[in-house]
């Protein structure tokens, strides 16, 4: 496991915590609150880790297809596509050159967030279960 990316998830994750209690709560640090918080967080983070893990992001690239079919004008660069697999072939090659000679792993990153996210979750039950 990359520590680094590790303690970056978990450090602006309790940002995100801190900002929510201000915003929500005022600060007031009721356990309720807090747990609140804490799902809230660990739901979003779990099923954002569930998603990079399984690769489900492509389920997005027909968003960008069509955002790109709608506001995009015939530059003759080649970024005009015929079709949806054109496109998705687009996207496969310039993510294959722009990683090529990296180690980033969205699944990795993904098992990192799923792991926090249901962390928070189990401390919102435990939370919960003092309450």
């Amino acid at each position: 496991m990359d520590m680094k990316s590790f303690l970056s998830i978990i450090v602006i994750s309790i940002i995100i915590v801190m900002l929510l209690m201000y915003v929500i709560y005022g600060f007031d640090m009721r356990l309720m609150y807090l747990s609140n918080v804490f799902f809230f967080v660990g739901v979003v983070y779990f099923f954002l880790g569930l998603i990079f893990i399984t690769n489900a992001t492509e389920v997005f690239s027909g968003i960008g297809y069509l955002s790109r079919k709608a506001f995009s004008k015939d530059k003759g660069d080649g970024s005009d596509f015929k079709s949806f697999y054109d496109y998705k072939e687009y996207k496969e090659n310039r993510r294959d050159e722009k990683y090529k000679n990296s180690n980033y792993n969205t699944r990795f990153k993904g098992l990192n967030v799923l792991i926090v996210g249901g962390v928070y979750i189990l401390v919102s039950i435990v939370i919960n279960m003092v309450i």
